[in-house]
């Protein structure tokens, strides 16, 4: 009787988990066009799409195609209404902070990018404003 207890329990939490992983998988993607620009300088720094799926629970996830590369750079966050947040890369990358508006996201961008030759000092970002976070700003378009 015990086997037959621990198994049953087995099987439940097999199929609960196979449930989940078929509610995640079919979750439609949206792309979105997106770029990210230096704010006081108005560069663009980084252009390229998102496909993200948005789940019941709140959680965001999908892949970031750098403009004229063929990757894909996961996406993890989250959306809570109107807020979202997202992040780019797995170590380091752009942390982005936003909210939808007409169908748009905008907000602000951070590059997170570990050590110094980070995005914001290879794309041209004047030295003493290379680590001033809230100076990127960036639009999503959905397409």
């Amino acid at each position: 009787m015990k086997k037959l207890y621990a198994l049953s329990l087995i099987a439940v939490f097999a199929f609960g988990l196979a449930a989940c992983g078929v509610a995640r998988a079919d979750t439609p993607a949206t792309h979105y066009n997106v770029s990210i620009w230096n704010s006081l300088t108005h560069a663009y720094p980084v252009a390229g799409s998102m496909d993200l799926r948005f789940h019941a629970d709140g959680i965001v996830d999908g892949y970031y195609h750098p403009a004229g590369l063929p990757s894909f750079v996961p996406i993890t966050g989250g959306r809570d209404g109107d807020h979202i947040w997202l992040t780019i890369g797995n170590s380091g990358g752009w942390q982005l902070n936003g909210s939808f508006r007409d169908g748009k996201i905008v907000g602000t961008a951070v590059d997170e990018s570990p050590g110094p030759d980070n995005n914001i000092g290879r794309f041209g970002a004047p030295v003493d404003l290379a680590n001033a976070a809230p100076l990127y700003s960036f639009t999503a378009t959905p397409v």
